[in-house]
């Protein structure tokens, strides 16, 4: 008798509803995740900017405490392609396919999403994950150098020079992975919309004061895959 009491009293424990300080019960559905892909089409050039190995070995040397040497001239066509995000290369080591971070088109999407929904940044970072680490830029054509006036950081605000590749036009195929018990389907895609038009991706964007960066939904391109 006395193990059936103890053994009806652990499943009472198990199953009892939790609630929170104020005495409310707790209910959390089991998670619906989804995966979609959407395509986004540029409506202004594209400007991306990777932290070259130049940059990372410059900051490493200082870091160790290396002597510093004098900077040697620039070197445009170097900088230009170490800023960018090369996936694929040929048999003689040309570029021949680009990509983009995922994490500047969520960024992007939790910015829009808090500038013209109200939601939390923190919450829809949760909410929304893009499942990559680099999308492919979609592209006919190889990305040109730009040549653009910059302000360097801090105190000195010095004007420099910015080589960097510009991709015109582009478009991507994006995974977004959501749980439905939180948010639509509906509510995801007009947030990726808004954060093409008010937000856009890479340098010079719209949300830096600049142009770039801009992009539509392609709405008929919308399917699931998981």
């Amino acid at each position: 008798m006395a193990r059936t009491a103890n053994s009806a009293t652990a499943a009472a424990t198990v199953t009892a509803p939790q609630t929170d300080a104020e005495g409310r019960i707790l209910i959390l559905p089991k998670r619906n995740v989804q995966t979609f892909e959407v395509r986004i089409v540029g409506q202004t050039p594209l400007i991306t900017h990777r932290f070259g190995e130049d940059a990372i070995a410059e900051i490493e040397k200082a870091q160790q405490g290396g002597a510093r040497d004098k900077k040697p001239p620039r070197n445009p066509e170097r900088e230009f392609e170490q800023a960018q995000y090369v996936l694929t290369r040929d048999a003689s080591n040309k570029p021949i396919a680009w990509g983009f971070p995922a994490a500047g088109i969520k960024l992007a999407m939790t910015i829009a999403g808090q500038r013209e929904a109200g939601e939390k940044r923190t919450e829809l970072m949760g909410r929304i994950s893009i499942p990559a680490e680099m999308l492919r830029i979609q592209t006919p054509t190889p990305p040109k150098m730009r040549t653009d006036r910059v302000r360097l950081s801090g105190m000195s605000g010095v004007t420099s020079l910015a080589y960097r590749p510009e991709f015109d036009p582009w478009e991507m195929i994006v995974p977004i992975r959501f749980n439905a018990n939180s948010i639509m389907l509906d509510q995801v895609i007009n947030i990726l919309d808004h954060a093409g038009f008010s937000v856009g991706i890479g340098d010079w964007r719209v949300d830096k004061k600049g142009v770039h960066g801009q992009f539509e939904v392609d709405y008929d391109s919308i399917r699931q895959i998981s």
